[in-house]
């Protein structure tokens, strides 16, 4: 697969984001916006979720691609689209899952993605060395959140995410997030691929438990 070879590292099989990215395929492929920049923005965001579809890993991004977001600044959200190519997903998952603990809300929802990168990064452009982490909140308010999700940060447990990893994979990186906006510490399993299998071994063993507590405790 010479395209993503290219662009993205490529590991053995492992948990992938196939749902999520399904559904992120289709809502930011679907989106109507009036921003001048949306249409060239969300072609970008359907190639990049369609090329997740075809094998990118969640170990590909461990490390490499964990962020602080109580310290993450425009200028950084902007680079990464300028630079990479392609939609801070990745980045806007641990943004999310830590404005949804800062906001008391445990809702899981891929789908309103699309529309608050869209906006955060109209709003960065002109204001680089502004944090992120407001505007994403400002912007998350506005959004109505459905009130049932299939990933919940207080519902979801090991068993779910061991039935279903390709359908999970998104959700602990949001649920990383999560855990440190609730927590307060920069504690993560996103740290590298150790810390990550560390994870996934424990929720093996732990199935009834729920993956935030099985999270809390293996994250440093």
């Amino acid at each position: 697969m010479p395209f993503l070879s290219i662009f993205f590292p490529v590991h053995k099989p492992f948990p992938k984001f196939h749902c999520l990215a399904r559904k992120f395929c289709f809502f930011g492929g679907s989106a109507s916006l009036s921003l001048g920049f949306a249409d060239k923005f969300m072609k970008k965001v359907f190639i990049f979720c369609c090329i997740i579809l075809y094998g990118l890993t969640l170990q590909a991004y461990a490390g490499s691609e964990k962020i602080n977001p109580a310290d993450y600044i425009c200028a950084e959200y902007v680079a990464t689209i300028s630079v990479e190519h392609a939609p801070p997903l990745f980045e806007g998952l641990q943004i999310d899952g830590y404005v949804a603990a800062k906001d008391g809300s445990t809702i899981a929802e891929p789908r309103i993605l699309p529309p608050i990168m869209l906006e955060v990064y109209a709003l960065c452009q002109s204001q680089p060395e502004t944090l992120v982490l407001p505007l994403w909140q400002k912007v998350r308010s506005r959004i109505t959140l459905p009130k049932y999700s299939e990933w919940q940060a207080d519902k979801s447990t090991c068993e779910q995410y061991n039935l279903d990893p390709d359908d999970g994979s998104g959700f602990v990186i949001w649920l990383d997030g999560y855990n440190r906006g609730l927590n307060s510490d920069d504690a993560s399993v996103l740290k590298s691929d150790l810390d990550l299998n560390n994870f996934f071994e424990s929720c093996k063993r732990e199935p009834q438990k729920l993956m935030r507590d099985v999270m809390r405790k293996v994250a440093r």
